[in-house]
């Protein structure tokens, strides 16, 4: 599940595009092919040699064949499901930008191309007010470089799309695609001296003010071998060290607050259900051993298979204990008395093996002749 930007445009300016930068050959492929990311990267693969050349491909169609949907603004839903929106966007042939960003990198991927979605604002000439908007980041021989399909397929006129494909946004240097485009997480940015949200706003494109070097490639090496949690986690912590956060960055900051809140209280009913079954397994290995020995310990095991069978329920039941330890119910108040109830059916079911284990070691202790009185014996102690 993914976030939609609430308002996209296509491009900063209205001027027309620069001479130079139309698109001229644009990949024609076959629309059996072009209905599926696999098949665009498939297609793309085997007509073209370098993963630069299969990119300019890639953007190429995309600038010259889906359209941007101006009357989707209006009713598009504030959440998305990645895949579903990728289905849409190729057998629609519109989109929004968060279209045209899932369908790029879901053809990188595909080719082998380290690529994410990058999500942020940006303040097109004549308005005040930010706007959310989403783009693509790509490494390239070892470098990283920014693309825009959205912006590369033509303008916002007067509320229509004009389709002006257009090369502009295609491999875009850090340095250049900060003068317009500001990322939520200044990870992205892909720049040691990060702008602040204020300095974007105020003096896009200018220098910011000297502040300790911010390690960005170790940064995003850390976030590309990262969990979504942790990946999550410094998302936020970027955002959140901004000394000013504009509204349009607040919404999403929230947003992604509450999707890590939500992994959160995921990760907590897995332990939960973890140990739930954990303790099953202990309770079905305890029942199987007092079945065993209601029979008598028949047919006969040896004495290391009889202490084996005894640690393995305990085994689980230790096991239980430690998964119970990492469930941290917090509001949810159906699994906070879920937990007690399972910590006093544990409680039982620990003294149970224990009781268990003290027959075990008598019955071990026990010369083997005089072993079968035990099990007499011990019936008679469990009736009183």
């Amino acid at each position: 599940m993914g976030w939609q930007t609430r308002a996209q445009v296509t491009q900063p300016q209205r001027n027309a595009v620069p001479a130079g930068e139309v698109v001229s050959g644009a990949p024609i492929i076959p629309a059996a092919q072009s209905r599926t990311a696999e098949g665009l990267a498939q297609f793309l693969s085997s007509h073209y040699k370098t993963p630069q050349e299969k990119l300019k491909g890639l953007y190429d169609w995309l600038a010259t064949n889906i359209a941007y949907d101006v009357q989707a603004l209006a009713r598009k839903p504030l959440y998305y499901e990645k895949q579903a929106l990728i289905a849409q966007t190729l057998s629609s042939r519109k989109a929004l930008c968060q279209g045209y960003a899932e369908v790029f990198q879901e053809v990188c991927a595909k080719m082998g191309v380290p690529a994410y979605v990058v999500t942020g604002f940006v303040v097109p000439r004549g308005m005040s007010q930010p706007m959310t908007h989403a783009w693509c980041a790509a490494q390239l021989q070892g470098q990283w470089y920014l693309f825009d399909p959205t912006w590369g397929a033509g303008v916002v006129e007067k509320g229509v799309f004009i389709s002006r494909a257009n090369t502009r946004y295609f491999m875009v240097s850090p340095a250049k695609m900060i003068q317009t485009h500001m990322p939520f997480d200044p990870l992205w940015q892909l720049r040691t001296q990060p702008l602040t949200y204020s300095e974007f706003i105020s003096s896009r494109g200018a220098l910011p003010k000297p502040k300790p070097v911010f390690k960005f490639l170790d940064t995003l090496a850390t976030y590309r071998s990262a969990t979504e949690k942790a990946q999550l986690t410094g998302t936020i912590r970027r955002m959140s060290s901004n000394p000013v956060i504009p509204a349009v960055v607040l919404d999403q900051l929230n947003h992604l607050k509450k999707n890590l809140s939500v992994i959160r209280e995921n990760e907590t009913v897995d332990a939960y259900n973890a140990a739930v079954n954990t303790f099953n397994e202990g309770i079905n290995a305890l029942n199987q051993f007092i079945r065993y020995r209601n029979n008598r310990f028949l047919p006969a095991r040896s004495d290391q298979e009889l202490r084996l069978m005894a640690s393995s329920c305990a085994g689980k039941f230790s096991e239980t204990r430690r998964l119970l330890q990492q469930v941290n119910p917090a509001d949810n108040t159906n699994l906070f008395l879920s937990l007690q109830n399972m910590e006093v059916s544990l409680e039982k079911a620990v003294a149970m093996v224990q009781k268990q284990e003290q027959f075990l070691h008598r019955y071990l202790s026990t010369p083997v002749k005089k072993r079968d009185a035990l099990f007499y014996k011990q019936a008679l102690a469990d009736r009183q």
